[in-house]
């Protein structure tokens, strides 16, 4: 099998600017989607229902958390409880456990314990109850508290009928850990501005901008934000007597950074991974077909698309056909970097968008 050919080509010239790779948490305009608004109170059994509106029920009302822990193994080693109701042995009774408090019985699918401890097991939650304080309700795609007062039992409403999670985490620093977003971007708000833009951040979770007292976000992760696509490959077929086949795949690549500090251009590097398919067959890629030659990188302005393209070549000893109506299929990647962000993909909302699959058919005649 022949190895890949790597086109070497001159770097475009772009203004520079540093690797920006803030990631969005909460998108502009909404609450927390997944904020806790109403958890279980003490006894751990949800009793409130949500009712036409789009909060999402974590337990179903009556139930605790699914396979809570009820039961450990005591001093002696040995299980001496058998379980009660859906509750689930862990150990047999009479078994040997790893060491004392193993777990030894759980709450089954209800999650509501169901089994008192005999022998010197021990009670891990008491009949009757669950893991304390789990999530009960969740907010919904509008990432607002929607269920109504009064809650059930001795749930415990964490946020307000109505009203978003406050100071829920807005942007996240990203690979780079240096926080590039700058709060109330997007509209005048109140989000608040926990690392300053330029410093470094723990880690790359760390949160740089969160919603503020009211909630709702209003501000946008700001970096290099890269969209890639390829138009169809077809079928392809080596001819009879032939020994090759190539195809042209072409992409396009779209600059849609967002914010007044964005520079006006993003040095692009395209690269592709064979896949599943032969290695080397892959003969140039071109990061600019508008410019005479093969370009490794271009130059893709803001709001604006470059086309690039990537040859594949395939020989007849990388197919096998053993009926016409029998494809070879398989699957590369395209992938459109920016070069100053390197060797992350990038980028401020979704890296998958920097990748293409494309997915080749492909015959040889001469086996037919």
């Amino acid at each position: 099998m022949r190895g890949a050919v790597w086109v070497v080509a001159t770097v475009a010239a772009v203004v520079a600017t540093s690797a920006r790779a803030d990631r969005q948490a909460i998108a502009p305009g909404l609450g927390s989607q997944t904020a806790v608004a109403i958890d279980s109170g003490a006894n751990g059994i949800c009793d409130t229902a949500v009712r036409r509106n789009d909060d999402i029920q974590v337990l179903a009302p009556g139930q605790g958390t699914p396979f809570a822990v009820a039961i450990e193994c005591g001093r002696d080693r040995l299980v001496s409880t058998p379980p009660a109701g859906d509750d689930r042995p862990l150990i047999s009774v009479g078994g040997e456990c790893g060491g004392p408090n193993a777990d030894a019985i759980d709450a089954g699918p209800n999650g509501v314990v169901e089994s008192a401890a005999a022998g010197d097991d021990e009670q891990v939650l008491p009949i009757g109850t669950s893991t304390p304080n789990t999530p009960c309700v969740r907010t919904g795609a509008n990432g607002l508290a929607d269920t109504a007062d009064p809650v059930g039992g001795d749930d415990v409403r964490l946020i307000a009928v109505g009203r978003a999670e406050a100071n829920a985490p807005v942007i996240r620093c990203g690979a780079n850990e240096i926080a590039e977003s700058f709060a109330n971007n997007t509209a005048a708000g109140d989000d608040v501005q926990l690392v300053a833009v330029g410093d470094g951040c723990p880690n790359p979770q760390t949160a740089i901008v969160d919603a503020g007292v009211n909630g709702i976000a209003e501000t946008r992760a700001q970096g290099a934000e890269l969209v890639i696509s390829t138009a169809r490959t077809g079928r392809m077929v080596i001819p009879r007597r032939r020994n090759t086949v190539s195809r042209r795949i072409r992409v396009a690549v779209v600059n849609l950074e967002f914010g007044a500090g964005a520079p006006p251009a993003r040095t692009v590097t395209l690269s592709a991974d064979n896949g599943s398919c032969p290695d080397g067959i892959m003969t140039e890629i071109d990061a600019d077909a508008r410019t005479p030659g093969v370009q490794a990188q271009a130059a893709v302005p803001v709001r604006r698309r470059i086309k690039g393209s990537v040859v594949v070549t395939f020989e007849a000893g990388d197919v096998t056909s053993v009926a016409r109506d029998i494809p070879f299929r398989c699957q590369l990647t395209i992938t459109a970097t920016a070069a100053d962000t390197a060797p992350a993909a990038d980028d401020a909302i979704n890296t998958a968008n920097n990748t293409a699959r494309v997915e080749i058919e492909i015959a040889d005649r001469n086996d037919l």
